[in-house]
């Protein structure tokens, strides 16, 4: 220790002196010293979140009556969030279909581009079409497994609103049944 003189204090020093000073060898630990290398991580306190939160809103609330906010911003946050909507559904992307139409925009090397594409195309059919086929399969699987889980969920909500007014308490029934 004494060759690190000038260097920045050891947080573990005290602990390493006070194990030498009581006579145990230089690389052994004294009784009941951590040996653990990494720092103590729960010694700082807990982020007050709750505050954060507030003072962040009471920001927003202090720019938006200020008029720094886009009055389109601000008409876009009132409108409810719905991330499918108008998307297709499902079944519309399921198929997958190993070719699809060639064309170019190139007035001059277009018709070129298209015969080499076209060419590729052929040679590589063979392996692309199966696997297209499986992936198409796959899909299809998963969607039917999608909509009976579906159908399902909305039957056990169905019953779970009527199920105590139509169902009666089970009765015991006798060994002999």
């Amino acid at each position: 220790m004494s060759d690190q003189a000038g260097s920045v204090p050891d947080p573990q020093a005290p602990a390493e002196s006070a194990g030498a000073s009581s006579g145990a060898g230089a690389g052994s630990p004294a009784p009941g010293q951590d040996t653990s290398l990494a720092p103590e991580v729960d010694a700082s306190p807990a982020p007050d979140l709750e505050g954060m939160v507030g003072e962040v809103t009471a920001e927003v609330e202090s720019r938006r009556r200020a008029g720094l906010y886009p009055a389109s911003l601000l008409a876009s946050l009132d409108i409810p969030f719905h991330p499918d909507e108008g998307l297709e559904p499902p079944e519309a992307s399921a198929v997958v279909e190993s070719a699809r139409p060639l064309r170019s925009t190139r007035p001059v090397v277009g018709g070129v581009t298209v015969f080499g594409k076209r060419v590729v195309r052929r040679l590589l059919s063979w392996y692309v079409a199966p696997i297209a086929r499986d992936q198409t399969r796959f899909n299809l699987a998963i969607l039917r497994e999608l909509r009976a889980l579906e159908e399902r969920l909305a039957r056990l909500e169905g019953s779970e609103v009527s199920a105590p007014e139509e169902t009666e308490p089970e009765r015991p029934r006798s060994p002999g049944r």
